[in-house]
């Protein structure tokens, strides 16, 4: 689980303990329901949750991004999947 923005800002101007963010899950769900997104700091965990939202059938699309630079790491419809030491 990674922190909120809320979550980071510390009182003591002490820097946050959890990392920034670096990988996004973007879905693409049936209607009525919307898209999401979900933050990871780790790729290896962003992809396992897309690959396991896939099994689940719980979106039609699922897409990882690094969000550095807008990098498209998987996306199983678009036939991308980088190896791992390209992430």
């Amino acid at each position: 689980m990674t922190a909120t923005a809320t979550e980071r800002r510390t009182a003591d101007g002490l820097p946050h303990p959890w990392p920034d963010d670096r990988y996004e899950v973007r879905c693409d769900r049936e209607s009525p329901f919307t898209g999401s997104r979900d933050r990871y700091h780790y790729a290896k965990n962003a992809v396992e949750s897309a690959k396991a939202l896939e099994r689940a059938g719980l979106a039609r699309r699922v897409v990882v991004v690094r969000l550095a630079d807008e990098t498209i790491i998987y996306d199983r419809v678009g036939n991308v999947n980088l190896p791992e030491d390209a992430w």
